[in-house]
């Protein structure tokens, strides 16, 4: 067993460099400036992004864990350093993402006498992580971050919380290295399995879901192997998607509407049964669907709905362990696949008259139309709002799993600048594609700064309806009005990015959109492109997440 030296940053850093961090994402302050030194003095240095938020510094380590299955390190300074990370926590929480976040705090020795930004962090963060402490003693910081990194990284990943009080993190000790303890995956129940497989067996219009943990958990061949060798019928949500490549035979996710109504056995795994799966309630309503539920650790089972059955451990394994228990048979009717196709085709053609459109103001849908023809195949599309990003949501079919990063399920707008921080630093040589609501740009446009800064250049799509979208419309369906919806007319997102040292330009015809974009892809620095949208061209939404 090696030892560690130095004060307790050095130590935090060398634990951190061992999962394999290889940035730190945070916003300067005095609490932490050990961690700072422990990260330009470690061999190889572990590289500081520094933003101007840190809720970007969050969402940035959260974005990191999300697309390169390793955590995510995010560190904030003490009271509001602390505070204005939690939304992003949150989202990390909602997400199943492995991001440590290490804090600062006042100094033990003047506490409770109103020392600098004095206040217990803790209480705040333990609803939203798998754990929130304070480590006091400085010859333990290494092991409490050792602990944290083990802990978001275990099934159901998520994020943890720790912070130390001044003595200890300026404090210098030699310690021993904490020993390895690494995750062992959980065999799946072999009964279980075999419930599942029964109900495959007589099932005659069965359909697989798949979630994030899929792509999470390193799962993504096992299911893609699963779905061709059982000729299951898949709908792909968040991370998921990419797993079945978009044009394969089996993705139905165009015809998910009749999938849900129409199927008699819904296996959903790797995401909760929540309000974008209708809660668990499928099939017509006369003969309900048997349902399913497969997560990555006993918690994650649903006890909202009646289940049919459910298993939970490793993902990879259940696929594998299903695969033997359907003695590699086809599941179902082939019809049921032949009209859910038929279904999918009539959809995708429905969108060529929009994805064509030569209306002005710009119909969003034209703004993708234009996209799709220069996206490359490894592509990182990263998307932060509301009726504008749920197009990309619905005509963006990643050629790889890990390639798309929303907000998900707690839908907290402002990842943007973050999760594409992230997506740069993960892909530095494939495209990275920003899409942005014009409230959502709001909220982080100024971490454009960052992305200069540190140079790292993205491409930057401005849908700007001059409105909050996704609220303006069903007010006016509830009330016959609207307050508190409108933004400035024409708001020139593009002049922001260009006074914080990147490149940008408005586009208001349809024609000039495709050009646009050949000059953001061709750009060296952070290029926004500055979309006048129809504010009437809403998104045809199946569910209001109610």
């Amino acid at each position: 067993m090696s030892s560690l030296s130095g004060h307790a940053g050095a130590h935090a850093v060398a634990v951190a460099q061992r999962y394999g961090v290889t940035a730190m994402f945070t916003l300067s302050g005095g609490h932490v400036f050990p961690l700072y030194d422990g990260a330009v003095k470690a061999d190889p240095p572990l590289r500081l992004v520094d933003v101007r938020h840190e809720q970007t510094a969050v969402f940035a380590a959260e974005g990191t864990a999300r697309l390169t299955r390793t955590p995510g390190l995010a560190v904030v300074t003490a009271g509001p350093g602390v505070t204005n990370s939690v939304s992003a926590v949150t989202s990390a929480w909602f997400n199943g993402a492995p991001v440590v976040v290490l804090g600062g705090r006042a100094p033990d020795h003047q506490w409770g006498r109103g020392a600098l930004q004095e206040m217990d962090h803790v209480p705040l963060l333990a609803p939203v992580t798998k754990r929130s402490w304070t480590e006091h003693a400085t010859a333990a910081v290494a092991a409490s971050v050792d602990e944290a990194f083990r802990l978001a990284t275990s099934p159901h990943r998520g994020p943890v919380f720790c912070d130390f009080p001044l003595e200890a993190i300026y404090g210098e000790a030699t310690v021993d290295f904490p020993d390895n303890a690494w995750y062992v995956p959980a065999q799946p129940d072999g009964d279980d399995v075999a419930r599942i497989a029964a109900l495959l067996a007589t099932a005659r219009r069965p359909l697989l879901v798949l979630g994030s943990d899929v792509w999470l958990g390193g799962a993504e061949v096992a299911a893609r192997t699963c779905a061709e060798t059982l000729r299951l019928p898949v709908i792909a949500n968040g991370q998921a998607r990419g797993v079945l490549p978009g044009g394969h035979s089996l993705l139905a996710s165009r015809a998910r509407s009749l999938a849900f109504a129409e199927a008699d056995l819904v296996i959903v795994a790797g995401v909760p049964l929540d309000f974008r799966l209708r809660y668990g309630s499928f099939g017509p309503k006369e003969a309900p669907a048997s349902v399913v539920h497969v997560a990555d650790s006993p918690g994650g089972i649903a006890t909202h709905c009646q289940l049919a059955a459910s298993a939970s451990g490793d993902l990879s394994l259940f696929f594998i362990a299903l695969i033997e228990a359907c003695g590699a048979r086809p599941a179902g009717d082939m019809e049921w696949l032949a009209q859910l196709r038929g279904t999918a085709r009539a959809a995708i053609a429905a969108d060529t008259p929009l994805l064509e459109s030569e209306a002005t103001p710009v119909h969003p849908m034209r703004v993708y139309g234009e996209l799709l023809r220069q996206l490359d195949d490894d592509a990182v599309v990263v998307g932060d709002g509301g009726d504008f990003v749920s197009f990309a949501g619905r005509l963006i079919e990643p050629a790889f799993p890990g390639r798309w990063l929303d907000p998900g399920p707690y839908g907290c707008l402002g990842t943007g600048l973050g999760y594409a921080t992230a997506a740069r630093l993960a892909h530095p040589a494939s495209q990275v594609v920003l899409m942005l609501g014009d409230g959502a740009a709001g909220l982080s446009l100024m971490d454009v700064d960052t992305l200069v800064r540190h140079d790292l250049p993205v491409v930057m799509i401005v849908g700007n309806n001059s409105a909050w979208g996704l609220e303006k419309a069903p007010m006016q369906a509830l009330y016959g009005y609207d307050v508190a919806a409108d933004l400035r007319q024409e708001t020139r997102y593009d002049e922001v990015v260009r006074a914080l040292g990147g490149a940008g330009e408005m586009v208001t015809r349809p024609g000039d959109i495709a050009a646009a974009l050949r000059r953001a892809f061709d750009a060296s620095v952070p290029y926004l492109i500055n979309v006048i949208t129809d504010v009437r061209a809403e998104y045809p939404r199946a569910t209001t997440g109610v």
